[in-house]
């Protein structure tokens, strides 16, 4: 709340965010956020705002990305991204009372590619992750099934079907797309 509290003047919208924030409840109380709530993505950005500001300013990493709370830094020497780590383990400690995730929190390779929002990523191409791949079969099965029932028009399910083949667009998926629109084509006539 300090923090939010030193972007925000508003008392009324302080009041709120308190009560969206006390409405969460956690196996440790005052810890975490509400995940998947229209304003995680805002709490997320202003809270980890911190961070951005210590790995740019800080440590001075060239090579930085964060999206909501998924980061990556890259660089050449392996012990310059170790000695990075530890400090960021430490600041996210000291400073946010968080901690990087064990098995996520990894040092590798870029050859190996980067698992990033859905993505493996590479230096020269990106691939949806098949898990990715496997969740848009169960989805349109789910998808015909509440057509069938009449929960669903075909409209909408093309809506929501556009949306993840635009997703699936920024990776090397052609094929892929093809044969999810041909089964779309088949199941919603």
């Amino acid at each position: 709340m300090h923090i939010i509290e030193r972007k925000i003047k508003d008392q009324n919208v302080i009041w709120l965010i308190k009560v969206i924030l006390n409405n969460h409840k956690t196996d440790v109380p005052g810890k975490g956020m509400p995940i998947g709530n229209l304003t995680s993505q805002f709490f997320a950005n202003v809270y980890l705002n911190e961070l951005d500001r210590f790995i740019k300013h800080g440590i001075r990493a060239k090579y930085y990305l964060r999206y909501v709370d998924d980061f990556v830094i890259l660089h050449t020497d392996r012990k310059e991204l170790a000695a990075w780590q530890r400090e960021i383990q430490s600041f996210l400690a000291e400073q946010l009372k968080v901690e990087l995730h064990p098995e996520k929190s990894r040092i590798i390779s870029s050859r190996r590619g980067v698992t990033l929002l859905g993505f493996r990523i590479f230096g020269d191409h990106r691939l949806l992750k098949k898990s990715n791949s496997r969740r848009i079969w169960k989805r349109l099965d789910a998808m015909k099934q509440k057509y069938d029932r009449g929960l669903l028009t075909k409209a909408e399910a093309s809506a929501s079907l556009e949306g993840w083949m635009a997703y699936a667009a920024f990776a090397k998926t052609h094929k892929l797309r093809a044969r999810i629109s041909s089964e779309f084509s088949e199941l919603f006539p």
